[in-house]
């Protein structure tokens, strides 16, 4: 995707507002969550065994105070606090400020739109949307619709705002596959009294009785800002083992259609399965995923290449501002911090602090799990770090639009921002 090339992609996690991201009690007006579906549970905490406390429907807007993983704390009315599950909740309008010096401000989700403005690093602006390939953010400026590359925002909920939906067509409204899914579960389905078909609910058993082969050449690109699960049963219990985190955009085969669930398999032939709910079903060859690098695990070599390789199950995992959660979201500094806390190894936790650590390593001596480190803009020579793998690639959590990816050290955007590497493990 040339937006990701020309951007600087690496800005989101430039290490100056990391402090203002773990601020979790500092809200701002403009952070608004809206429901997207009917008769949503609200909750007294972040869990579903929580006190249910009021029901939200589609449409409902309340102002967001915190996100945690698989939950967003609004403002509810007469409870003050309380929980909503965050794949019922998109931002409405969020709070964002400007990463880079003299960004242009378009008419349009593309470059060859108007410039009808330009903000620079620090500037606040308010979101209220993203376009629908998820590369353009949505902005009021002075009073007008307007747009900004999502290489130039960060924030600490835009990671929440949803793509536009594109215009449906004919070819994207078969559904066939689903005629047939739907035929298999008749036997299953209860109906009500009244004749009135009921919602099934359909263990993991059952709903593996219903899978049918898909199509060929169909792939599905998931549509969840906060990304989505890949799990090894068609089912969201507790104990059901969570393979991955596909991150909002990524594109996936489908091997098989079940009933409300997928069975998919990944860049990196992981197969599982993923809920049809919050994809989008397509016809045709797969899309390349922006930022997907092939890497030989065999080529790693050196006393870090256990972390590396752990760190390589990990590509996707969605961009979270302050996240350190491996499987939910992290930021840059936030990703190799956990990487390295999983051996036992204890980081400073932002890039700048992070390169006061190690021994000084010459780009041309580097060896598996070194840190890298850059300087993508703002008020600090170190804003970026990733760990470098071997092959000239290093790995990292990049943007809100590609999460956690494998890229060429020598690509120009890197080169021009690469500053230097420290050494963990000799």
């Amino acid at each position: 995707m040339t937006l990701l090339k020309h951007g600087k992609r690496l800005a989101a996690c430039a290490a100056f507002l990391f402090c203002s991201a773990m601020m979790s009690t500092a809200v701002f007006a403009s952070n608004v969550g809206t429901v997207t579906r009917d008769s949503i549970n609200v909750r007294a905490g972040d869990s579903e065994s929580s006190q249910v406390i009021g029901i939200t429907n589609t449409g409902d807007s309340y102002a967001i105070l915190d996100v945690e993983p698989g939950w967003v704390k609004v403002q509810f009315p007469n409870s003050g606090e309380a929980y909503i599950a965050s794949l019922y909740v998109k931002v409405s309008e969020a709070d964002a400020k400007v990463t880079d010096h003299a960004v242009n401000v378009r008419s349009g989700p593309s470059t060859g739109d108007e410039v009808i403005g330009m903000v620079n690093v620090g500037d606040p602006v308010t979101v209220t949307g993203k376009s629908p390939d998820g590369y353009w953010y949505k902005v009021n400026y002075n009073g007008q619709t307007a747009y900004i590359s999502s290489d130039y925002l960060g924030g600490s909920y835009l990671y929440l705002v949803q793509p536009d939906k594109k215009v449906e067509t004919a070819e994207t409204a078969e559904t066939s596959p689903q005629q047939i899914i739907d035929t298999i579960i008749e036997d299953i389905t209860p109906s009500a009294e009244n004749g009135t078909p009921q919602e099934p609910v359909l263990s993991a058993e059952e709903v593996l009785k219903t899978f049918i082969p898909a199509e060929e050449n169909t792939y599905a690109v998931v549509n969840s800002p906060g990304g989505l699960r890949l799990r090894s049963t068609p089912s969201v219990e507790s104990n059901n083992t969570i393979i991955s985190v596909l991150n909002d955009g990524y594109a996936v085969s489908v091997l098989e259609e079940g009933h409300g669930w997928l069975h998919v398999a990944d860049d990196y032939d992981n197969e599982g399965y993923i809920s049809s709910e919050f994809v989008e079903l397509k016809k045709g060859s797969k899309p390349t995923n922006s930022g997907h690098i092939e890497f030989d695990k065999s080529s790693l070599s050196g006393g870090a290449a256990e972390i590396a390789e752990f760190a390589l199950k990990y590509v996707g995992t969605p961009y979270v501002y302050g996240g350190t959660d491996l499987n939910t979201g992290v930021d840059c500094s936030g990703f190799v911090y956990s990487v390295y806390g999983n051996f036992g190894i204890t980081l400073q936790r932002n890039s700048a602090s992070m390169y006061t650590q190690g021994t000084y390593v010459d780009k041309d001596k580097l060896q598996t799990g070194d840190l890298v480190f850059f300087n993508t803009g703002g008020n600090t020579n170190i804003s970026h770090v990733g760990m470098y793998l071997g092959d000239n690639m290093y790995i990292h959590s990049s943007t809100y639009s590609t999460g956690v990816i494998v890229e060429d050290l020598n690509d120009d955007y890197s080169t021009r921002t690469y500053v230097g590497a420290k050494r963990i493990i000799n």
